[in-house]
């Protein structure tokens, strides 16, 4: 019996395509993580000077920076905006426009591990088993953050992230919103819209660092 046997018969009840599924699943995180060659070449080409400037636009938008395999992709066009807004090609109001809607592409590109329409319920057993030692305390913050409780379809997720992020011994959360709390949000306030309204509606909502209210 070879290995791959050996862990479908004992991990997956001897389900081939249960293993499959989870092994494609597994090289899709992997990959979603690294930095594309070409994407980190027209970073380093396209307006250097202007980059830092162009992750504060995204910051400003989200009120958090995701991860650099997310922005790379998009990053370079803010910094054309920036530079033909300041060549006086465009009034502030069609920079503004332009810098939101760009920043949407981003904002989605991070949702997309989450646009699952129904969870495994395997990973409401994970939830479920995992809750303790923080799963209160990332009820509550959340609950603080929106001003309701969310429904668990869309906020496991979250929720899981968060437990990983009050874990972490070199983080506390203060009590006034931050970067973690905007992902959060972020990814809980995506979700909403999704499952009520589908991606399209989803992709299409608002910024909640400008638009929302707590």
């Amino acid at each position: 019996m070879n290995s791959n046997q050996t862990i479908i018969d004992e991990y997956y009840n001897g389900d081939v395509k249960r293993f499959d599924d989870a092994y494609a699943e597994a090289i899709t995180e992997g990959r979603k993580e690294m930095v594309q060659w070409n994407d980190l070449i027209t970073a380093v080409t396209i307006l250097p000077d202007l980059e830092d400037e162009g992750r504060e636009l995204i910051e400003e938008r989200l009120g958090y920076l995701p991860s650099d395999n997310v922005i790379l992709p998009y990053e370079p066009y803010l910094r054309g905006l920036l530079q033909g807004y300041r060549q006086r090609q465009m009034t502030s109001c069609e920079f503004r426009h332009q810098v939101d809607e760009h920043v949407k592409l981003i904002r989605n590109a991070d949702m997309m591990p989450n646009l699952y329409l129904i969870y495994d319920p395997e990973i409401y057993q994970n939830y479920d088993r995992t809750f303790s030692p923080y799963g209160y305390a990332v009820r509550s913050r959340l609950v603080w953050l929106l001003g309701y409780q969310p429904n668990l379809d869309h906020s496991l997720i979250a929720e899981m992230w968060l437990r990983d992020v009050f874990a972490r011994d070199t983080i506390q959360l203060p009590e006034t919103i931050t970067a973690v709390d905007w992902k959060a949000i972020t990814l809980i306030k995506y979700r909403e819209v999704l499952l009520e309204h589908g991606q399209m509606a989803a992709d299409a909502s608002p910024l909640l660092q400008l638009h929302f209210i707590r």
